[in-house]
């Protein structure tokens, strides 16, 4: 989103809506400057405003396949270690 501008991606809510129609109605540089307007990651991270913040996302986030309780991922990463650890010491 935002292309004209600085292509970035932008975590779905009520503002990224708001671009995502801005876009498809031809809106030009200038117009997505206004909408974007001062302080709007800001206000996002850090005012916590997850629907009319600009909150950014990482491409790493298109890789996640299915989300995982903390327990079961902390299990795997001590796994893994576990693993490690003992190849390491063969």
């Amino acid at each position: 989103m935002l292309k004209q501008l600085a292509p970035v991606s932008l975590l779905n809510n009520n503002f990224s809506e708001k671009v995502k129609k801005a876009e498809l109605s031809g809106a030009g540089p200038e117009m997505l400057r206004e909408l974007l307007g001062k302080g709007r990651a800001k206000m996002g991270i850090f005012a916590g405003d997850l629907n009319e913040g600009a909150l950014e996302i990482g491409q790493v986030a298109s890789t996640i396949n299915n989300i995982k309780p903390a327990g079961e991922i902390l299990k795997e990463i001590w796994d893994d270690f576990l693993l490690i650890k003992k190849k390491l010491s063969d």
